[in-house]
């Protein structure tokens, strides 16, 4: 799996996409998601637009209490790119800042705000958790097969009941070998 330069290994793949699969069970989300607000808020954290974001990263993430979070995002992102920025600071809360997972690290978080800093393996399995979280295997798998008519994929059309850009399911489908 080569991503602009970062081969992630098959088991961080799999890791991954099993976490997305646990955050989405023990938070009850439903697929497609459409409110992804509420279930940070179900998760506990909050999100807040912020106009002042500097012009290189969409979003970022930061410890906003001894057991929540704050994720700030432009106010100028597309709805879907919202959620899918949201989605990216998931990844990141509970992949490397070791929210609900690990208590050491989390506690060792401080106070400092995680965003994108260029392109590197982090960044690529943030982005990863925010594809397996918005679009699990099983639920995708039965999505692009509704969609698919002889050999030529319906990528808008998956997209829109996915609730993603059609370039995330371009993405997802290559990711998970449908594409």
């Amino acid at each position: 799996m080569q991503e602009r330069g970062f081969k992630m290994k098959e088991a961080t793949f799999q890791y991954i996409n099993d976490l997305a699969d646990q955050v989405i069970l023990e938070y009850d989300i439903s697929i497609p998601i459409l409110d992804i607000d509420s279930i940070v808020q179900r998760i506990g954290g909050k999100v807040e637009e912020k106009a002042d974001l500097d012009i290189l990263y969409d979003g970022l993430i930061r410890k906003d209490g001894a057991a929540s979070f704050c994720i700030e995002v432009s106010p100028q992102l597309s709805p879907l790119r919202r959620t899918f920025v949201i989605a990216h600071e998931l990844g990141r809360l509970f992949l490397h800042m070791g929210y609900r997972s690990n208590w050491v690290r989390w506690q060792e978080q401080g106070w400092a705000a995680y965003k994108r800093s260029g392109t590197s393996a982090l960044e690529n399995q943030a982005t990863e958790f925010a594809a397996a979280l918005l679009m699990p295997r099983d639920p995708f798998g039965e999505v692009i097969e509704k969609y698919t008519c002889r050999d030529c994929v319906d990528v808008v059309g998956a997209a829109k009941c996915l609730n993603v850009s059609p370039a995330a399911v371009v993405h997802r489908g290559r990711a998970l070998g449908y594409l």
